[in-house]
């Protein structure tokens, strides 16, 4: 850009050395256009994301140009995100309560920066190292729940060198942390997610560049660690403009777009790499460093676009896959990552407004769900109590929600259940079954298990009371001990071994519950079918896979299939249903009876602050 006197101005940030800097910056280099800046500014929120990745793809917007002043900005702000748990006032305040104003060194790196890896200085200046430090610092602190992020300190960095305002790349990063996009994965941030991404590149090399992995195996026998080290690899070894370019495609796609060019590194090193190494994993790293010099950076990229990959959501998904099938072979050798504790929920989930479930019963469910919709306070979005017991109301109310939580109280105050992590709109694409292979099913009372992917456990039998390890996929996680009828001495009618929820029975928008009333429905609406029997020719699933999530149709709604029945299966009246095994879980029905009729149904979204 230029000012009024003509003359050009630095993209860069006071955070960056610019004498380090200007070997990468032409003197001959001609400022952008306003009418360029525009078209970056605008393009995000006016076009399609595959408008922006053809865009970007063309440009290849080198380091020192003057759209870099605007571009990570505004591709940052446009990551789909959950706003209300964070705000730009969190460093501010951080860092004057801290007394982090004038501070220039000791500041030290919280424990998810990955301490084998250098720090990524690139060409910030000493002010620029400590906001780096500050920012690093200041997420640690705010958000104890990242154990393990080796991209972050990256991230930050290079957020710095075009941003003057340490808050703003604060709230930047943020974006990232907290994406709720439905397709892409931004950020690792356990130890288990960095582990998955690892193996989820190997697998992809295996399937989409089958001839450099097979080299790999020619060259070591250990290529786990040229996998181990990919983060490192791209953000530490790549030359800093071919960083930018690739941290400009990582905005957009997140973590598919580092597959990419990973892959396109491992195909040219096969083809200019060292042919026999003694170390294969330093060999890769020091080509990446050099590569520059062997394959001009328009044709790295080229070729990295070139990968037919799966989908941002089928990548999301596999990654889910692997993660949770390490979560149990992790069991299985009794290494414990995380426990999960009912009391870490409690005020997360304090003065629920439910007929079916009170703080102590959704405390322990919420030790199951994944940990990042853990942190959102439950929403309820239907309940038959307000809303009747109309199947059409029942989707209109919740059809564009993901993920969600439906809850079942039978008229024997049993109280069963599952998590769908996929919006329920998606049975409008005559796809039959869909969602993904974080759904489970789960019984709360009269007894605590859940059952979930077959897949993912690996178990013969997937049904597994409170004291299992398939309930929180962790052996030492702590769960509440099953809730018990009301002897009559509780005052809302639960009885359970935590120190009293104290509540303010004055408040009756939030009806207490008792087991031993008796059950007065509602006035049912759309009730043509309410009064059928329990079905006795209950529909078959003729699919015998293991990955048969959610599905509704005109007799209703089924969570998982597969055997010739379904795990959770709700007639179209909300009235009746039932629990029986099936493959996508191979689970013991949820109740002994098997039959069932709904009392309440409930389904509750998670407040994100979107």
């Amino acid at each position: 850009m230029q000012n009024g006197a003509g003359d050009i101005i630095s993209p860069f940030s006071k955070f960056v050395d610019e004498e380090k800097i200007s070997d990468l910056v032409s003197g001959k280099h001609r400022p952008a256009s306003p009418g360029t800046v525009t078209k970056v500014i605008t393009l995000p929120s006016s076009q399609n994301k595959r408008a922006m990745k053809t865009y970007l793809r063309e440009k290849l917007f080198p380091v020192g140009h003057d759209i870099r002043s605007v571009l990570f900005k505004t591709l940052a702000k446009r990551v789909e995100c959950s706003t209300s748990m964070f705000n730009e006032q969190m460093y501010t305040d951080f860092v004057a309560e801290n007394s982090l104003h004038d501070k220039t060194s000791s500041i030290p790196l919280p424990r998810y920066v990955d301490v084998t890896n250098e720090f990524p200085v690139y060409y910030l200046n000493n002010i620029g190292v400590c906001e780096a430090k500050k920012l690093l610092a200041c997420i640690g602190f705010h958000f104890p729940h990242i154990s393990f992020s080796p991209i972050l300190p990256f991230i930050i960095s290079l957020l710095l060198h075009y941003d003057d305002s340490p808050s703003q790349v604060f709230g930047h990063a943020c974006h990232l942390m907290f994406s709720n996009s439905k397709s892409v994965h931004y950020l690792d941030q356990t130890k288990q997610e960095s582990m998955a991404s690892a193996l989820l590149l190997k697998e992809l090399s295996q399937r989409y560049a089958s001839t450099s992995h097979k080299s790999l195996l020619n060259l070591t026998s250990d290529p786990e660690s040229v996998y181990n080290q990919w983060i490192k690899c791209l953000f530490l070894g790549l030359p800093f403009k071919t960083i930018v370019i690739l941290f400009d495609m990582y905005l957009l796609e997140g973590y598919k777009a580092l597959y990419r060019v990973a892959l396109a590194i491992l195909k040219f090193y096969r083809k200019v790499g060292i042919s026999d190494p003694s170390d294969i994993a330093s060999a890769v790293f020091e080509f990446c460093q050099i590569i520059d010099t062997k394959v001009s950076t328009p044709l790295l990229f080229r070729k990295a676009f070139s990968f037919k990959l799966p989908s941002s959501k089928e990548i999301k998904k596999m990654h889910q896959k692997i993660q949770m099938s390490l979560t149990h072979k992790q069991l299985d050798s009794d290494v414990t990552v995380y426990h999960r504790n009912p009391w870490d929920y409690l005020s997360v989930v304090k003065e629920v407004t439910s007929n079916i479930v009170n703080e102590s019963l959704l405390s322990t469910l919420y030790c199951w769900i994944p940990e990042t919709e853990a942190l959102n306070k439950p929403k309820l979005l239907f309940s038959t109590e307000n809303n009747g017991y109309n199947i059409q109301t029942f989707f209109s109310c919740i059809e564009e929600h993901e993920p969600t939580i439906l809850l079942i109280k039978t008229l024997n105050d049993e109280v069963i259940g599952a998590y769908l992590p996929s919006a329920w709109i998606e049975r409008k694409d005559d796809c039959g079954f869909f969602g993904t292979g974080e759904t489970f099913i789960f019984s709360l009372l009269p007894e605590t298990k859940v059952c979930r992917w077959v897949e993912i456990t690996g178990s013969k039998d997937n049904t597994n009371a409170a004291a299992n390890q398939n309930v929180s996929l962790n052996k030492n996680d702590k769960v509440l001990p099953p809730v018990k009828p009301p002897t009559g001495t509780s005052k809302d009618g639960w009885s359970v071994t935590l120190p009293p929820i104290h509540r303010d029975t004055r408040n009756t928008s939030s009806p207490a519950i008792r087991i031993s009333d008796p059950v007065s429905l509602p006035p049912l609406v759309g009730s043509s079918c309410l009064h059928t029997p329990p079905p006795n020719n209950k529909p078959e699933v003729t699919q015998p896979k293991g990955d048969l999530f959610m599905m509704a149709d005109s007799r209703g709604i089924m969570v998982g299939g597969g055997g010739g029945s379904y795990g959770l299966f709700i007639d179209s009246a909300l009235k009746n249903g039932f629990s029986n095994h099936c493959t996508t879980f191979n689970n013991k029905p949820l109740l002994p009876g098997e039959n069932f009729t709904c009392s309440v149904v409930e389904v509750f979204g998670f407040d994100t602050g979107v």
